[in-house]
């Protein structure tokens, strides 16, 4: 059986060294200065400077050693907005929500939008990444492994079940002083002797 959305791909674990960050997806453009995840480009000073906008984003990797590498693609070049649990240490003790906007074939072009030691505000604005630049929302599985977050059927989405409360348009439309049966309640029975009528 297949499924629309993007192969789930295996991805390295990481460590995030950096701060927080928090870039807002309702007020774009929006700016964020990313630190290196990888040994080599953070022994190189490198911080990713990048602008997203609704349609592409813009990205200086920048070094005080090797200089700045400039570089831009479309926001759809991008497969969708992922929620990944990364380490903040070897010890794998401390924990950072990232939302980050992942590149449909080249990993080095992800670009981190959102980090949170706490995970308060992560989900939220993982969300409204996705709904905004209007891409799928993926999640990151233990293995490291990314999937769509949401299941489709064709070009359906499968939801959770909803209550089947209210189901029925014609429920509401029911005048009040019919019972199930039909037939008129016996308001005048039931307030004099305080019993249920039958109908009701």
């Amino acid at each position: 059986m297949t499924t629309d959305g993007p192969a789930p791909r295996r991805q390295a674990p990481r460590i995030w060294r950096g701060g927080e960050i928090d870039a807002d997806p309702f007020h774009l453009p929006q700016y964020a200065a990313i630190p290196a995840a990888e040994l080599v480009q953070r022994a190189f000073g490198f911080i990713r400077y990048a602008t997203v906008y609704a349609d592409a984003v813009t990205v200086n990797d920048s070094s005080p050693i090797l200089g700045v590498f400039e570089w831009s693609e479309k926001i759809a070049a991008y497969s969708g907005v992922a929620l990944r649990v990364v380490a903040r240490d070897r010890h794998n003790v401390e924990k950072t929500l990232l939302v980050e906007l992942t590149h449909a074939t080249n990993a080095k072009r992800n670009i981190v939008v959102h980090a949170s030691h706490d995970g308060l505000d992560a989900p939220a604005r993982w969300r409204s990444w996705g709904r905004v630049l209007r891409l799928p929302l993926l999640v990151e599985d233990r293995e490291g492994m990314l999937h769509p977050a949401e299941r489709k059927l064709g070009a359906l989405h499968v939801g959770e079940p909803q209550p089947h409360a209210g189901a029925n348009p014609l429920s509401a439309r029911r005048p009040l002083s019919f019972g199930q049966s039909g037939q008129p309640r016996s308001w005048g029975e039931r307030l004099v002797v305080g019993a249920r009528p039958p109908a009701y």
